[in-house]
């Protein structure tokens, strides 16, 4: 990069380097050099958003991916991620009308229909919710992906199946036994079944391996606040918070810990955080997790 600091392909790669090491600072730096270097190139302006999105800058990520649009209006994925920040936004009715144009553009990638399933459930829509995870379950299946058993499995935990999801998870996790995101999920999907052991053992195996990771600290909070144990709760989402300050599940997560516990004042503290940076998380925690 010092000898080519102009390389486009260069900032690109450093920039997701970044991002997968959590340095998104980094990464924003090198994406917003990046659009400078090529403002014509739709895909810069669709990388962007996504560092945005876990920036929680949701008005910057809808405007960059309206520009990823007007210059190639049949990307698909350029509707789903400003449908993403809509959602974020509790913009229900302008995120669907983004998901209903990407499926359109592109009616065979399940994650369009899963995205929009959790749209309309986010908004109370629980039929059109499940038409969407029906669909995305009965797209064309490989046995042999370990992701293809992934993405089964979310559509699965959509319609509240938290055994399927979890047994698909334990399938994708023979040809992946190293995944920490699948690792991390199924230990959500056993908690929300009531299998605390097999879940906190599955938060134990992630965090060997990736052991600074906030995500997989928030995973194992919500094990302890399904399982009723408050201190250990707050304990865990105090680890995840001082990582990342603004993951809003996290936030909200500790403040019905702390509700439990009797710290009122803590916990609506926590929830006005949280809805500050992200105003769906209330609707999104109460309807994935079942807390409210």
């Amino acid at each position: 990069m010092e000898l080519d600091p102009d390389n486009l392909a260069l900032r690109i790669n450093r920039a997701a380097a970044y991002a997968s090491d959590h340095k998104l600072d980094n990464a924003l730096k090198d994406y917003d050099r990046a659009t400078a270097l090529a403002p014509g190139s739709s895909i810069v302006f669709l990388v962007r958003p996504e560092i945005l999105m876990r920036m929680t800058d949701y008005d910057r990520a809808i405007a960059d991916t309206s520009k990823s649009i007007k210059l190639t209006p049949s990307n698909a994925r350029a509707y789903l991620v400003r449908g993403l920040a809509h959602m974020s936004k509790r913009d229900y009715r302008s995120a669907i009308s983004d998901l209903d144009q990407s499926v359109k553009l592109d009616p065979g990638c399940s994650t369009g229909y899963m995205i929009r399933a959790r749209t309309f459930d986010l908004s109370g829509d629980r039929s059109h919710a499940d038409a969407d995870y029906d669909k995305a379950l009965q797209l064309e299946f490989s046995p042999t992906d370990a992701m293809a058993f992934s993405r089964r499995a979310d559509a699965y935990a959509g319609k509240r199946d938290y055994k399927r999801a979890e047994d698909d998870l334990g399938l994708a996790l023979t040809l992946e036994p190293r995944n920490v995101e699948m690792l991390r999920k199924r230990c959500e999907f056993r908690a929300l079944r009531g299998a605390f052991d097999g879940a906190l053992a599955d938060c134990d195996e992630a965090s060997r391996i990736r052991p600074q990771d906030p995500n997989i600290l928030e995973s194992r909070g919500l094990v302890y606040l399904k399982k009723g144990a408050p201190d250990q709760a707050i304990e865990a989402y105090d680890a995840a918070v001082r990582l990342d300050a603004r993951q809003p599940t996290s936030l909200y997560g500790r403040a019905m810990a702390k509700r439990e516990k009797g710290d009122v004042a803590g916990s609506e503290a926590d929830i006005a955080a949280a809805l500050a940076i992200k105003p769906s998380v209330a609707d999104y925690m109460a309807t994935i997790y079942g807390i409210k």
